[in-house]
């Protein structure tokens, strides 16, 4: 039976997937997102909240006070974007050139914005405090952390997280207690050769060879060094050196990601990612630099915050809750969930066929909009009611 959270969300639908759009066509990069935090500051404004902007450069939180003392309850959406070509062939592309939200993290701004419309309407109902917490940078596994150090928080009980996720058809929630999402380290691996006349190669060393066999022989770190069974994954995924055809580069750079579930895992990846690479490098004449650009921890839920979701998503009579396991994908929501007891969830926004994330064809279910606030409105209430 629908009640007034069901009958509210239906309202707010089409605005929140306005929203969405508009952040769509004005995608920005972690760290820039002056004019996602822009909108989201006036709306929240406009709800009466208390509003602070700035906090780790472009993230916005606001705090919505109860009608009674209690507990704190963090709300988080990420707001950045990705530097990735849209070609997803929908009438409201990125307009900006380059520059693609390929992860959907413009659904979750609209989605926790809708979250706030609703809680700022049934304050009566709250005992304590919610905070909606709008983050920069998580693509860089970043933002999240400087968020904390700058007092994000400060007198926080609970935190909980919603993502999106494509693979999944709109209606499923994942969700487990325990590890969910791995940690992750971002590295880059330089390979230093001797630049020189591309017809002459005996007089200069190829970096580009040497990298080349490089990325090939860092994939036995799990192949071959890793237990079978064990999550995982090294990849490198980025490749930048050289812009002349008849010209031998000096460096090259390869950057990627390694990640992991235990701290054993982590710190084999990242010595043998070291080790290979200098060992390629010198049988080739070349050297190499290596160094870890950013990291997150594995993302572990705690079991009262699952719970709480759980009952949320039934609680809306549209959603299935399924435990998919540990995900080899990764979140800096993970710096709040080791510091606090939290939830990361994710909302089906697609399917079998649908693109995955980060492609350039990425779009997703906005049916998803409105069931990842009405699960953060229904959580927070429960949280914070009264007793």
């Amino acid at each position: 039976m629908a009640d007034d959270i069901s009958r509210d969300i239906q309202l707010l639908d089409r605005d929140l997937i306005a929203v969405r759009r508009d952040l769509h066509r004005h995608p920005e990069l972690g760290y820039t997102e002056v004019r996602t935090s822009q909108l989201v500051a006036e709306h929240l404004r406009k709800l009466g909240l208390s509003v602070r902007t700035g906090v780790a450069k472009t993230g916005v939180i606001a705090d919505l006070e109860g009608e009674r003392p209690g507990r704190t309850l963090l709300l988080r959406a990420d707001m950045d974007a990705l530097p990735v070509e849209e070609r997803s062939g929908h009438d409201f592309p990125s307009e900006m050139r380059g520059v693609m939200h390929a992860c959907g993290h413009d659904a979750h701004v609209s989605a926790l914005l809708g979250a706030a419309t609703l809680l700022a309407a049934r304050r009566d109902r709250i005992a304590g405090r919610v905070r909606f917490l709008f983050q920069p940078a998580e693509e860089l596994a970043g933002g999240a952390l400087r968020m904390v150090e700058e007092g994000a928080l400060e007198g926080v009980d609970q935190a909980l997280g919603a993502h999106v996720l494509s693979p999944l058809p709109f209606g499923v929630v994942a969700t487990r207690t325990g590890p969910f999402f791995a940690g992750i380290d971002t590295f880059e691996v330089v390979v230093v050769g001797k630049a020189g006349h591309g017809g002459l190669p005996h007089m200069s060393v190829d970096p580009i060879y040497a990298a080349a066999q490089v990325v090939t022989a860092l994939q036995s770190i799990v192949s071959r060094e890793t237990k079978p069974g064990e999550p995982v994954v090294v990849s490198v995924s980025a490749i930048s050196g050289g812009n002349a055809a008849n010209v031998v580069v000096e460096r090259v750079s390869l950057q990627g990601t390694v990640r992991w579930f235990s701290q054993e895992s982590r710190a084999h990846a990242l010595d043998r990612i070291q080790g290979i690479a200098a060992g390629v490098c010198s049988a080739l004449r070349a050297t190499c630099e290596f160094r870890v650009l950013g990291s997150s921890p594995v993302t572990a839920n705690a079991a009262a915050p699952v719970d709480l979701v759980v009952a949320a998503a039934r609680a809306t009579e549209r959603a299935a809750v399924t435990d998919p396991g540990p995900l080899t994908v990764s979140e800096d929501f993970s710096e709040f969930t080791s510091r606090v007891p939290g939830c990361l969830f994710t909302v089906g926004a697609g399917g079998p066929t649908a693109a995955p994330h980060h492609h350039y064809a990425f779009d997703l279910d906005e049916r998803a909009i409105g069931l990842v606030a009405e699960i953060f409105t229904r959580a927070a209430l429960s949280s914070l009611a009264p007793e």
